[in-house]
Parts: C-alpha cells; structure tokens; sequence
C-alpha cells in the first residue's frame, strides 16, 4: 500500500514546490572541446551538482540562453538526459552544445586571453520526479578558470 501511497503523495506535493529545493553548481571541472564545426561548438565538461532533496531529479535536453561577460554568445543545449542522484553532492559529465551567435569567433577570440570569465545561463530546464515533469526557471552565474577552456598545446607542460 505505501508503494502506491508514496507516489500519489508526491503527484501532489512536488508541483507545488514545497518540498523542492534548488539544485546547486558547486564548481565547474575539466572541460573538454570535443567538436568545433562553423558557430557551433560541442564541450564535454564535469560539473560539481549539489542536490538536497531527497529524490533524484532528472533533467532533460534543454536550451538555454548564454552569456560570457554580460554578452549573449549563443544558446547552449544538453545533448543528454541527465539524473541527479538525490541527497549527494556529486561530478556528472555533461555533453553541451553551444550553438553560437553570428560573430562567435570573434567574441571567442576576444576572452580567449583572460584568467576567469563571467559566464551566465538563463532559461527553463525541463525536468522529472518519477512521472511529474516541470519547467524550472534557470539564471545562474558563476566565474570560471577560462584557462580550462583553452586546448592543451602538444609542446606545453
């Protein structure tokens, strides 16, 4: 009976987002460029996700709005469903796609050179709990090590 109870309760009290806690980016690690095709860039990074509550969430293929440096570069797309386990703070390898504005190269050209950089995302994220979907609002900023960015050089140490 609590197996069918559980859910039902949860049907009812997870839209309402009483019991939802934001899901928080700890840090961004490795990030690796694993395709590079006109304006459009493909990165596979590890992001540090910290989720409190006490279900997994899975995210959906999303778009999102993104800025470097308060410029809009272009729209960033997880190729992959994502699940966030629950209660743990844990590194998830994430497959990005940017999808860069006309100009891209330039703009890439012009924070290539800098140690961190401002980088914003800002949109809905599509989301799951069992069988309850919902859009959640996403604007989140953080300063990253833009040296990640950058490829490793074969005669570099």
């Amino acid at each position: 009976m609590m197996k069918l109870l559980f859910p039902l309760v949860l049907l009812f009290t997870v839209p309402s987002c009483e019991l939802y806690e934001d899901i928080d980016v700890v840090n961004m690690g490795q990030v690796k460029l694993d395709q590079l095709d006109g304006n459009n860039v493909t990165l596979n990074m590890d992001v540090e996700l910290d989720n409190p509550n006490f279900y997994s969430i899975k995210v959906k293929p999303s778009f999102l709005d993104f800025y470097i440096e308060g410029e809009l570069v272009g729209k960033a797309h997880l190729l992959e469903k994502l699940k966030i386990k629950r209660k743990s703070v844990g590194v998830y390898n994430v497959k990005v796609e940017l999808l860069g504005e006309k100009g891209i190269v330039a703009k890439a050209l012009k924070y290539s050179l800098r140690k961190e950089l401002k980088i914003r995302l800002v949109g809905k994220v599509k989301t799951s709990v069992f069988l309850i979907t919902k859009k959640l609002k996403v604007d989140e900023t953080k300063t990253i090590d833009a040296t990640k960015l950058r490829p490793k050089m074969p005669f570099s140490n």
